[in-house]
């Protein structure tokens, strides 16, 4: 008994020491994983369309021009990285999209995609009912436009 009462101690600062090493490295592993995966996900990002309207994607959210972003989940199956399907998750608060579920197709060029919106996640995997199309492009170069300032305070 008196072997084991010794032992006691070791034992209890070992179960105390594993759960807090474990605490700190997760998130080291989360940073990792989330910096591949977002070179693995050409859709992040800035892009436009021919109707000057504004997308911007990111690892949560969905944001067409001033509308409130709006969350998705990437629930891509089998794809060889030409297409993603995206569920949105609370679509009512957003006016330009019409429905639930979008697939978005790369062709050979990186730098533009093909949004088709589906109403049903099984249209989006049929790619039939297509409630919506539209071509998105990265942003041109927009130096002109940079400055947000108006200069109505530079007298000021």
């Amino acid at each position: 008994m008196t072997h084991l009462s010794h032992s006691t101690p070791h034992f209890s600062r070992l179960r105390f020491l594993l759960p807090l090493l474990a605490i700190m490295l997760v998130p080291a592993t989360t940073i990792t994983a989330t910096a591949e995966e977002e070179e693995a996900t050409p859709y992040y990002g800035d892009w436009e369309n021919g109707h000057g309207d504004k997308l911007q994607i990111t690892s949560g959210n969905i944001q067409v021009n001033e509308e409130k972003p709006v969350r998705y989940d990437d629930i891509t199956e089998d794809s060889d990285g030409s297409f993603f399907v995206l569920q949105l998750k609370d679509q009512s608060e957003s006016s330009f999209f019409e429905g639930k579920f979008l697939r978005l197709a790369f062709g050979k060029d990186p730098d533009r995609f093909t949004m088709s919106i589906y109403k049903t996640l099984e249209d989006a995997l049929k790619k039939q009912n297509e409630v919506k199309r539209v071509e998105w492009s990265a942003p041109a170069d927009e130096a002109d436009d940079e400055p947000e300032a108006d200069g109505d305070n530079a007298e000021e």
